[in-house]
């Protein structure tokens, strides 16, 4: 076979528009990115009749084309290939325990384009037409207090619902965070994912950081990994909402970057030659003086609730993280969100009622 050959059939996931797939859905056009992420694979708009109504929803092709540069391309092709099926799988957990603030799995299938032997395996969600929190708060003219909230309880939601389901997200950030017409937020991009029950098959588990550097938790940048399997992901993800946090009420800005600042040259994991353990003193320093900078900049009347939130979610010890009620349990689960939950929509119905001034 030409290397011409190859290439057309290993990236025939690149040439969908047009072509009709099963159960009526018809590939409209390409996207100029995934609002769900994935790095191998090509989005589109779909759209199929759904009784009297035309559905819309959006697609990821698995497209092998950055295999191509690999030196053992069948092997390459396996971990990909196993990468998306860990997605669709875990995605199809979520839409079978019903989590509500998850992006919902349509369907998925493959398709074998014409003059190629290798099918195009895809999954189709439902359509985010909101975009992703980058795109509605740059949409913003005026920050809405009340639906910054109510946007930051839902996530909790989805969230917590994962957790409840033995899955965690290690990749929670504003590109993923999706809003639907008269519904709000849901998380999407399990790409990175890790399941409780089947943690060696997270093709991203073996990662030190399995999602974005940016937003990773403290522990990370010194590549400190608790044996604890909850202490280790669900810790981690309270972290980054803890980050979700910061950006939505300070209209963008990172709580990493503060909170990096704060730490001392000699401290920064570069130089840093011990454990973690041993650091944790100059980074709870740090994050204190992170919480009092970041304090001044919130709405009084948000000030004490915030800051308690923050720290619950965002402490440099990861054993540390949650509400102080659920870590004193001695059977409870400390990572359980639905505190945090209730504090948000508290705050979310006495903004939504006036109560709460910006």
């Amino acid at each position: 076979m030409q290397p011409a050959q190859t290439q057309q059939m290993l990236c025939a996931a690149e040439w969908l528009e047009g072509i009709e797939l099963p159960n009526g859905w018809k590939v409209t056009a390409k996207t100029a990115k995934s609002s769900t992420g994935g790095c191998f694979s090509v989005p589109y708009f779909v759209e199929r009749q759904n009784g009297k109504n035309r559905q819309t929803a959006f697609l990821k092709a698995l497209n092998f084309r950055q295999i191509l540069v690999e030196k053992d391309i069948a092997k390459a092709m396996e971990q990909h290939t196993r990468a998306f099926n860990f997605e669709k799988e875990t995605l199809e957990l979520c839409r079978d325990k019903k989590l509500s603030r998850i992006a919902t799995l349509i369907d998925a299938g493959q398709y074998t384009p014409k003059n190629s032997l290798i099918p195009v395996a895809y999954i189709i969600f439902e359509l985010a037409k909101g975009g992703d929190a980058r795109k509605q708060l740059a949409a913003l003219k005026k920050f809405d207090l009340a639906w910054t909230l109510r946007t930051l309880h839902q996530v909790a939601v989805g969230l917590n619902q994962l957790h409840g389901g033995g899955i965690a997200h290690q990749d929670l950030k504003p590109s993923n965070i999706l809003f639907y017409e008269a519904f709000g937020a849901k998380i999407g991009d399990l790409g990175c994912a890790d399941t409780a029950d089947k943690p060696s098959q997270s093709p991203r588990g073996h990662l030190i950081i399995p999602g974005d550097p940016q937003y990773a938790a403290p522990e990370l940048w010194y590549e400190h990994r608790s044996s604890d399997w909850k202490t280790r992901r669900l810790g981690s993800d309270h972290y980054l909402l803890g980050n979700l946090v910061m950006f939505f009420l300070s209209h963008g800005s990172s709580f990493n970057a503060i909170f990096k600042g704060k730490i001392a040259a000699q401290h920064r994991p570069l130089n840093w030659p011990h454990d973690y353990r041993s650091v944790l003193p100059y980074l709870n320093n740090a994050f204190d003086e992170t919480l009092e900078e970041i304090q001044a900049t919130l709405p009084k009347s948000l000030q004490e609730k915030i800051i308690e939130i923050l720290r619950w979610l965002c402490h440099p010890d990861p054993s540390l993280r949650g509400h102080p009620k659920d870590i004193s349990q001695v059977h409870g689960n400390q990572f359980n969100l639905q505190r945090i939950i209730s504090a948000f929509d508290l705050l979310a119905e006495k903004a939504e009622h006036n109560i709460l001034d910006y």
